[in-house]
Order: structure tokens, then C-alpha cells, then sequence
């Protein structure tokens, strides 16, 4: 987006900057406006709406019947689908995979959402006029990103950052505030984590207490952007509730200028105010920006250079963390000068040394594309195929497609998974293994022909071979070709359009290599 020079976006993107740069990383906080935004999503009415239309009642009678409480009748709704989901030939598929799963009567509805809004997200932005804002938005340089949405539309303009789930893991995955995404009410990737009914909202609640202390730290040491929410959204009223009241009153005006506030006005010039809302019966002072677009937010937000990006940061910091806590019990911490009580903090230097191989304590911080590029063999990561099947894996979220036939190779289980001998797997590395065995093993059987890699692209075109990724194997057999390919394209990872197309062809290469191929 060019800015011209008498444009009043110059002014106001110049005094956002300048509140941003004043201060540490920013965080974002993302509402449902984003993905209705990009995706096309229904906000909460709309989505319990569409699913009340698989009951005997209209949407409108569980709103009249909970008094307008949606939580409430989003628990009336999961009721009465409990038994349409068991009987209803439609989610015979659902029931097949889920119904070992099943827990509650809650359930079965977050199930179908989630497939429901999965399939929603996988060509982004869903409207073409959107393709520069995207763009845009993946550069930003954020420290990290807090919603209350169940997409994946942020791990996938962010796939360096690492996803957290739910309270629980942000009690017990050590989160480092860096690169990395809070999904506070659950995500698709694992359904019975959303919060959807007032019964997940009251559990919610009660167990509030370390996630309001940890939303207090980020509020008062880093610049929070609000996007897609309105003020009055409950559930950002809500979290601002619990902030304030776990803060002195003298103590509010330090969030001054840390709050931002960025409001869609379509055909509305852009204009930024420092203005006071209220909250819980106290006055907060925010900023409020209002924009017809967000690729100058998002601009603004991306000039903010780092001198390390923050998965990078985030992987020292996590490195250091295991260090301190755990005394350093392999000697990897080396004293360069000599400390004693005279010296000052001032007059040491620390240096981080980032090796080429990394250590099995910072395995977790891996994401689908370092198993890629080790896959590829154009990394030095020296990963352990054990660490990986056990550690990486297991916190990638269905369906991510990810190599795992490597792994299973050196590690001799994938041996045994042929010979149906017993082997000790997550249940996420089985299931990969069932689904891609068999669908690229039916895929090879009907195999007529082998070409090669660089006539099927001349035949068919780059972008086909993407689209068409998991029907590669019925056309070639060429390793070679289609690891050149997939290292020419690399880039393709990194835009939505081509993200997911291009794990899948990484797949099927992992899957042609060490499964059915030679791997020399």
C-alpha cells in the first residue's frame, strides 16, 4: 500500500509507529473480525445458527429460551445435535473417527464446528481484494499473538510461532513470550478444548486466575493491538474486568498508550484519539484507531526491525530457560572471563552461541518446515528420529501434513509397523502413518507409468502438481526430481495460497523416499 504524502493515513500510521517504538514488542489481541475477515467465518450467532438448522428448532427459539445468553444456548443446542450426530447418516464419517472420543453431550457439536470452520480456512484470504492486507500482515514483527478465535488462520500466517492450546498448556508447556500464539478458548485442532457452552465458560472462569496474571504481565510491559473485536465485545470486557481488578487502582494508568484499540470503519478516514472506556466501573485510557484498511496498521507494525527474529529469540530464551532451571547438567554453559562479587552487571558481556546442531531440550521449539528441510537434507539439525516422533510430532495439530517416514525408518519402528509388531507410538504419529500408508500405497497401485518430475511439469504446470499433490505417486517415481522441485519452491511455504499444497508434496516425498524408496 502506498502511502501518499498528503494522505492522513501518513499522519496517523506516524504517530502509531511512533507509540509502538517507544516501548517493548507488541502483542496482538485477535477477535472474530479477523476471521470473518479473511475467511468468511460467522461470528458466534451465526455459527451456533448454522448448526441449530441439524435440530428440530430454530436457531431463534434457543436464543428466546436462554434470554439471549448464547453460551446458554449454544448448550441446548450441543443437546439436542447429541442424538442427530449418533443417528443422522451425515456424520457417519465423524462418528467412525470421534466416537471413542466422545466425553460429554457438548461434544459432538464442537466436532462438526471444527470441521465446519477447517474447511473454511484452507484458501486465504477468501477474497482476492484481501491479497495485499494478507501479505502484509505476515511481516509484522510482533512479540506474540493472544485470541479468542478456534481458526488456524494465525498459525498460518505465522508458522514459525509456536500454538498453545487452552490454559493448560499455558500452565504447563513453559511459555516464553515469543513467537508464539495463545489460543485461550481451545482450536480446532483438538474440538473438546472449545469453549462454547456456558458450562466450558463457568470451568473457564473458575480456573482464571494464573491466565489473568499472565494477561496482567503482558499488559503492563508490552503494547497490546486489539484487532477484530468491538469494545464491547464480552469477551474482551470480560478479560479487561479480571486485569483491572487484579491491579491497584493507581496502577490503571500505566496501561496508558499500551492499549490500542484498531476499529474497521469502511469508506471512514483514518483517525487515532487517545480517549478513556469503561470497564467493570473503572475508566481505562486506550487508544483507538479507526481504519478502512489494515495494510497500513500492519505496515506500521512490520517497520519495527528486530535484530533476531522471534522464533530465533524464543529458542534462545527457551535454551537458557532449561539451562538455569536444570543447573546446566551437560556443560553447556561456558564461563568466557572471571566473575567475582566486584564485578558489576554492567561490565559483562553474554554471548549466545547458536550452534548447528540442536540439542534434544529445544526440539519442541521445531516446526513442520525444520522436519522438511532435514527431510530435504538441506539442514544441519542433527534431530534425533526418537525426539521427533516422541516430542515434535504429538503437538502438531491434525491435519497437518508433515514427514514422519524418515523418522520411522531410523528409528527401526517403521520396520515393525510392517511386520505388525508391537511398537510404543503417540497415537498422532499412528494415525499419520495409517492415512498416508494407505492413501499414497492406493495411489502408487494404480501407477501405469512413471515420468519423470520434469516432463510432468511441463505437462501439467507447477501449480497442478501442488493442487494435485497426494496424487503423485499414480504419476511418478522420481525422488529426485521432486526433491529439486520442492527446494526450488521453497518460498511457496510461506504463502497461504500454496502453504498447505506444498507440506502435502513434502509428505508424499518423505512418504516415496523412505517408505517405498531408496533413500541414497
Amino acid at each position: 500500500m502506498i502511502v501518499p504524502e498528503e494522505s492522513p493515513y501518513r499522519t496517523v500510521k506516524q504517530k502509531l509507529e511512533e507509540i509502538l517504538h517507544s516501548q517493548t514488542g507488541a502483542y496482538l489481541f485477535v477477535g472474530a473480525g479477523i476471521s470473518r475477515r479473511y475467511a468468511g467465518l460467522p461470528d458466534w450467532s451465526g455459527l451456533l445458527r448454522e448448526f441449530a438448522k441439524y435440530t428440530s428448532r430454530p436457531y431463534d427459539y434457543y436464543v428466546a429460551r436462554s434470554e439471549s445468553d448464547l453460551a446458554v444456548a449454544a448448550r441446548s443446542i450441543a443437546d439436542d445435535f447429541f442424538d442427530v450426530w449418533w443417528n443422522d447418516t451425515r456424520f457417519h464419517d465423524s462418528v467412525s473417527c470421534y466416537q471413542e472420543s466422545i466425553k460429554d453431550k457438548s461434544t459432538p457439536l464442537k466436532i462438526e464446528i471444527a470441521k465446519y470452520i477447517s474447511d473454511k480456512t484452507n484458501n486465504l484470504p477468501n477474497q482476492p481484494e484481501l491479497r495485499e492486507e494478507f501479505e502484509a500482515f505476515r511481516k509484522v514483527h510482533i512479540d506474540a499473538i493472544i485470541t479468542t478465535n478456534y481458526d488456524d488462520i494465525l498459525s498460518q500466517i505465522f508458522p514459525d510461532f509456536r500454538v498453545f492450546i487452552g490454559q493448560d498448556e499455558l500452565l504447563f508447556a513453559n511459555p516464553q513470550g515469543l513467537a508464539e500464539i495463545y489460543q485461550i478458548h481451545g482450536a480446532v485442532q483438538s474440538p473438546a478444548s472449545l469453549i462454547l457452552t456456558d458450562k466450558d465458560y463457568t470451568d473457564f472462569n473458575d480456573r482464571n486466575a494464573y491466565l489473568a496474571a499472565k494477561l496482567i504481565t503482558v499488559f503492563m510491559e508490552h503494547p497490546v493491538i486489539f484487532l477484530g473485536y468491538s469494545l464491547s465485545d464480552p469477551n474482551i470486557t470480560q478479560i479487561l474486568e479480571s486485569i483491572i481488578h487484579g491491579i491497584r487502582p493507581a496502577s490503571v494508568d500505566r496501561l496508558r498508550s499500551r492499549l490500542i484499540f484498531v476499529e474497521w470503519r469502511p469508506g471512514e478516514s483514518a483517525s487515532i484519539v487517545d480517549t478513556v472506556a469503561t470497564f467493570g466501573g473503572v475508566s481505562l485510557p486506550i487508544t483507538r484507531v479507526t481504519a478502512d484498511s489494515f495494510t497500513w496498521i500492519y505496515e506500521a507494525l512490520s517497520n519495527r526491525a528486530r535484530a533476531l527474529p522471534a522464533r530465533t529469540l524464543r529458542l534462545l530464551k527457551e535454551q537458557v530457560f532449561n539451562l538455569i532451571q536444570t543447573n546446566d547438567p551437560q556443560g553447556q554453559l561456558v564461563q568466557v572471563c572471571e566473575l567475582d562479587g566486584d564485578t558489576s552487571a554492567d561490565e559483562l558481556d553474554v554471548v549466545f552461541g547458536v550452534g548447528a546442531r540442536i540439542q534434544s531440550k529445544g526440539i519442541v521449539g521445531l516446526n513442520r518446515w525444520d522436519l522438511v528441510d532435514d527431510v530435504l537434507n538441506i539442514s544441519d539439525l542433527g534431530l534425533v528420529s526418537e525426539e521427533v516422533l516422541q516430542r515434535v510430532i504429538p503437538r502438531m495439530t491434525q491435519p497437518t501434513y508433515v514427514p514422519i517416514f524418515k523418522y520411522l525408518r531410523d528409528s527401526g519402528d517403521l520396520t515393525k509397523l510392517q511386520n505388525n509388531e508391537k511398537v510404543i507410538l503417540p497415537e498422532k504419529v499412528l494415525k499419520r502413518y495409517n492415512e498416508y500408508s494407505k492413501k499414497f500405497g492406493e495411489y502408487s497401485i494404480q501407477r501405469n507409468e512413471s515420468k519423470i518430475m520434469s516432463i510432468l511439469i511441463n505437462e501439467k504446470g507447477i501449480e497442478y502438481i501442488l493442487d494435485h499433490a497426494l496424487e503423485l505417486p499414480k504419476c511418478t517415481a522420481d525422488e529426485k526430481g521432486l526433491r529439486d522441485l520442492l527446494i526450488r519452491e521453497r518460498e511457496r511455504r510461506y504463502q497461504s495460497r500454496w502453504s498447505t499444497p506444498y507440506a502435502k508434496l513434502a509428505a508424499v516425498y518423505d512418504w516415496m523416499c523412505f517408505m517405498s524408496g531408496d533413500t541414497n
